[in-house]
C-alpha cells in the first residue's frame, strides 16, 4: 500500500508553487486563501520539511519545495493527459480569461463554430484580470492584448489590431477633416488609454485637441456611446468590421489606422500539449487568419 500524503494539500502546494501566490492559487482551486495556506501546513507537517520561504510578500520554494513541486506538475500532467486519452469525448471544461470588448464583438459571434467543431469541450469565459500576470488565476488559458514576455507562458499572437476613429452613421454631418474632428466629442476608454494619442502621432496632428472628453472603463462602452450618437470613439478596427460592414459604425479616416498590440492566445507552458487548449489556439489562429483576409480584401 502506497504511503500518500492527502491529494488536496498536494493540489495547494503544487498550484502556489507554480503560481507563486496563495491568493492565485486560490483563485485557481476556487477555495479561501486560508484553506491553501491551511492545506500546505498540512503537507509541510505530513512530510517534516518546511517547502517555501517568504521573502516579503514573496513564496520561494525551498530545494525540497522545488524538487516536490516539479514532481507533482509531471504527475497532474501525465494524469490529466491520461484521462484525456482514455475518455476523449467525455467533457473538458475550459475556463477563458478574455477583454469584454474582444468576447462581445469578435469571440462570441464566432464561439458557436468551435462548439461545433468540437462538442465535448464546455466554454467558460470571463473578464478576470491580474495586472502583475498575463494569466489571471483560475483560468486555464486567457486572450490578451500584446505579450508579457513571462518565461513560464507560452503568447501566441492569433491577430493583429489597429485603432482609427469611428462614428455612427446618421443625419449628423460627418466631420471630413481634422479642425472639424476637433470640434466633436471624443470618446476614451480606461482600458486603451493610450489610443488617441497613437493616432493622432501617426495622422500628423500630436497637438489636436477635442472640444470635449467622454471617458468609460472599455472600449465598448465608448463604442457604444459612438453608436448612439455622443461622440467619436477611437475603435479597434479589427474588432469592429462586423460594425462596420453593417453600416452602423463607418471609420472617419479609413486610409489612416494607428498599429495596436496583436491578440495572444495565453496558456502556461507545461500544459503545452493539453488536446483542448491545443484545440483552441489553432481555432483562434485560423479565425485570426480569416478576418485578417477580410478586411484586406475590402479596402
Amino acid at each position: 500500500m502506497r504511503r500518500l500524503p492527502p491529494l488536496n494539500s498536494l493540489k495547494a502546494f503544487e498550484a502556489v508553487a507554480r503560481l507563486g501566490s496563495v491568493v492565485r492559487a486560490a483563485e485557481e482551486l476556487c477555495v479561501s486563501h486560508g484553506a491553501v495556506s491551511k492545506q500546505v501546513l498540512n503537507l509541510e507537517r505530513w512530510l517534516g520539511a518546511a517547502l517555501f520561504e517568504r521573502r516579503g510578500r514573496q513564496l520561494e520554494p525551498t530545494a525540497a519545495g522545488r524538487v516536490l513541486a516539479g514532481d507533482l506538475r509531471d504527475l497532474f500532467d501525465r494524469l490529466a493527459g491520461a484521462v484525456e486519452r482514455a475518455c476523449p469525448e467525455t467533457g473538458r471544461k475550459l475556463v477563458i480569461s478574455a477583454p469584454p470588448t474582444m468576447t462581445l464583438h469578435w469571440l462570441l459571434p464566432r464561439l458557436t463554430g468551435f462548439l461545433r467543431l468540437h462538442p465535448h469541450i464546455e466554454i467558460q469565459l470571463n473578464n478576470r484580470r491580474d495586472r502583475a500576470h498575463a494569466l489571471p488565476g483560475g483560468v486555464d488559458a486567457a486572450i490578451r492584448r500584446g505579450r508579457s514576455g513571462e518565461p513560464d507562458l507560452i503568447e501566441t499572437a492569433f491577430m493583429k489590431e489597429a485603432v482609427t476613429p469611428l462614428w455612427a452613421r446618421g443625419g449628423r454631418a460627418r466631420p471630413a477633416c481634422f479642425e472639424e474632428l476637433a470640434q466633436q466629442t471624443w470618446l476614451t476608454a480606461d482600458m486603451r488609454p493610450d489610443d488617441w494619442q497613437r493616432w493622432l502621432a501617426v495622422a500628423g496632428a500630436p497637438h489636436l485637441q477635442p472640444q470635449a472628453r467622454l471617458g468609460f472603463d472599455h472600449t465598448y462602452l465608448a463604442v457604444e456611446a459612438a453608436l448612439d450618437g455622443l461622440g467619436v470613439a477611437m475603435g479597434p478596427r479589427y474588432l469592429m468590421q462586423e460594425e462596420l460592414e453593417a453600416g452602423r459604425l463607418e471609420a472617419l479616416f479609413p486610409d489612416v489606422l494607428a498599429p495596436a498590440d496583436d491578440y495572444f492566445f495565453v496558456r502556461e507552458r507545461h500544459r503545452a500539449d493539453d488536446p483542448a487548449l491545443e484545440a483552441l489556439n489553432a481555432w483562434l489562429q485560423s479565425q485570426g487568419r480569416e478576418h485578417e483576409a477580410r478586411i484586406a480584401a475590402a479596402r
